[in-house]
């Protein structure tokens, strides 16, 4: 019986669990609709605030450059509409998806364990926002007590939009629960509260003195166990820095909601949501597609050659996406079907696919590197410039490890190179390649910062789209602009609750403790060496952004004190990290790479190790060889 026949007058006729059951659909299918309304209401307003923020910033370039001076207001409205970007958009991203969470121990489960696990990391989320929002009234009252610098409107404006964003979080994971089976909820809740009495104690003896045990010991546990659970890694990172500042009282709890707002507060994260619409408007309109077709003409006839394309099409879009994620579904959809219609096995491909994801990461416009940016006092446009030389040198690594592969494989070699086919391949790929040109142009000249650079490359796509490419509709639009506005606002979320962390963590001196160990003890090349198995690890356990987030603000100051050169220290925690998030078994890349490539994990798994052996030799010669680091740099006066 479908819930459109259901009528009063069966209700007679239906009884037991079986009535319970459908009455229980009928809520939930009534409950959704608006919540569907509503939600979708949302997504607009989002994608709306990124459409302005994208013409302000645009338009205050423009200005400056035509007539040398700036709009204003323009920082005033940018830093409302990142918080609406961030606060909002986050939770529309959750609940269309997983929310940025580690799902492999869920998806292996089924029944009552698995709901169980899944409800205690949605209790867990919901604890935080509770917690947040219970000392969010006083964080409001003082920036409502403030103004912003131009336009003379309160901070309140600004704040409000973190309150609402903790209640909608509240609202679409209390959605998700309600798909779990009430057994596991009341288990979870169980689980959830004795948690809560346990910090309670751990408070209690931190108050007291009776304890003397650092903090973070029994955090870790926690944190392990919500990283279990799917909790998304936002909502980690904050509980880690809540859960310190709750037991040992060393700060006021209306901290949580100010390290919040504050974590967004540096302009460079601007870039991150306008790279994101670059790089999806590459996707929708076909752009991406002629690139990776010119790449495959020029040197897909080799032996292996289409595997070769596949690490040289990496390089070539992710200067133009920004986005490891964007990469692996770009690339690896494209490259799907040429890969299948030669014969090349699906673990190869996807092997390549994911150690040349891991490379990515250093190719400017990166979003590692803005978040890197974000949270040191390392240039973004150094970074950009500095990260070119050591992704070609992974690169030229991968390419080696595919030669010499090749030789015991029976690879087929692909359609006999014609040059006048290759040479008409360049054209309609030219436009596309327009954006990195713009946006390493603009910071090389002194036009525009990358944040401003990223404006333009956003306009640039646009015009392409229109006026190359003629393959933008108001559907494809919509699309890039929700899906770069959803995705932005859970990285956004992700540095703004891992400022909570890192403030944890400098409260507690850990970072001072390991400076003051490591300085005496270790030699910079060993610790260079130390600290990329370190951030490989991290990096396959907690991703790459919270790798970052996490590790930058203790070990560059420590780097530096070493005589490390920050800049090459920072590409290699960019390197590190990325090579961690796609290597196998936990990194969740690797994992994304074998569902876009519908390869078998476990089978995958030795090829991927094999080409993942080139990146590590990749990454060795640029630890020994720093200046691969910082030549580009330093050429052009930026180091």
């Amino acid at each position: 019986m479908t819930l459109n026949r259901f009528s009063a007058k069966d209700e007679s006729t239906i009884s037991g669990p079986d009535f319970e059951t459908l009455g229980l659909d009928i809520a939930r299918h009534r409950f959704r609709r608006p919540l569907d309304a509503f939600a979708l209401s949302i997504e607009v307003f989002v994608v709306l605030a990124l459409i302005v923020n994208i013409v302000v910033t645009f338009s205050n370039t423009m200005l400056r450059f035509i007539l040398g001076q700036d709009l204003p207001w323009a920082a005033d409205v940018s830093t409302l509409l990142l918080s609406i970007i961030t606060f909002l958009g986050a939770p529309a991203f959750m609940r269309r998806a997983s929310g940025m969470a580690y799902m492999a121990v869920i998806d292996q489960m089924t029944g009552f364990p698995r709901d169980l696990l899944r409800s205690c990391g949605y209790l867990f989320v919901i604890a935080l926002c509770v917690l947040s929002l219970s000392v969010f009234p006083a964080f409001f009252a003082a920036q409502v007590r403030q103004v912003l610098p131009v336009l003379q409107m309160s901070l309140g404006t600004v704040a409000i939009w973190l309150g609402i964003g903790l209640v909608l979080t509240i609202v679409y994971t209390l959605e998700k629960l309600w798909d779990v089976s009430g057994a596991a909820l009341g288990a979870a809740l169980a689980v959830t509260v004795s948690l809560g009495a346990l910090v309670l104690l751990l408070r209690s003896g931190y108050y007291s003195g009776a304890l003397e045990l650092d903090p973070f010991l029994p955090i870790l546990g926690f944190l392990i166990l919500a990283f279990v659970a799917g909790t998304p890694i936002p909502f980690i990172l904050a509980s880690g820095g809540a859960l310190y500042f709750v037991m040992t009282g060393d700060a006021p709890l209306v901290g949580i909601p100010s390290a919040y707002q504050y974590g967004i507060s540096s302009f460079v994260l601007l870039a991150i949501p306008f790279f994101m619409v670059a790089g999806s408007l590459m996707d929708v309109t076909g752009m991406a597609r002629k690139l990776i077709d010119m790449v495959q003409e020029w040197v897909g006839h080799w032996k292996g050659g289409l595997l070769i394309a596949e690490i040289l099409a990496t390089y070539v879009f992710s200067g133009v996406s920004g986005s490891k994620a964007a990469d692996i579904a770009t690339v690896g959809a494209v490259m799907k079907i040429p890969m299948r219609e030669r014969n090349y096995p699906s673990t190869e491909f996807v092997a390549v696919l994911a150690a040349s994801a891991a490379m990515s990461e250093t190719i400017p416009p990166s979003v590692a590197m803005l978040i890197l940016g974000s949270v040191t006092s390392l240039s973004v446009g150094a970074l950009f410039v500095a990260g070119f030389l050591p992704a070609a040198i992974l690169a030229i690594a991968l390419i080696i490890g595919v030669v010499l592969r090749g030789r015991t494989r029976e690879w087929p070699a692909g359609v006999p190179f014609n040059l006048r086919r290759a040479a008409r391949s360049i054209p309609p790929a030219l436009p596309a390649l327009g954006v990195p040109v713009i946006v390493i142009g603009g910071l090389l000249g002194g036009v525009a910062s990358p944040t401003e650079s990223s404006s333009f490359a956003v306009v640039y796509g646009f015009a392409a789209a229109f006026i190359f490419y003629r393959s933008v509709g108001l559907a494809s639009c919509w699309r890039a602009l929700r899906e770069a506005a959803l995705v932005a606002g859970m990285v956004l979320l992700m540095v703004a609750m891992a400022n909570l962390m890192v403030q944890a963590i400098v409260v507690d001196g850990l970072g001072a403790t390991m400076v003051s160990l490591f300085s005496k003890a270790v030699n910079p090349t060993i610790f260079l060496f130390v600290s990329v198995a370190a951030l490989i690890v991290i990096g396959f356990v907690l991703e790459g952004f919270p790798a970052i987030l996490i590790s930058a603000p203790i070990l560059l100051p420590l780097a530096v004190k070493l005589g490390v050169d920050p800049l090459q220290f920072g590409i290699l925690i960019i390197m590190a990290t990325g090579i961690g998030v796609m290597m196998p078994p936990i990194g969740i890349g690797f994992y994304i790479a074998c569902t876009v490539g519908e390869a078998p994990i476990n089978a995958t798994m030795r090829s991927s190790m094999y080409y993942n052996a080139f990146l590590l030799m990749g990454v060795v010669v640029v630890i020994l060889f720093p200046q691969i680091t910082t030549w580009l740099p330093s050429l052009f006066g930026m180091h």
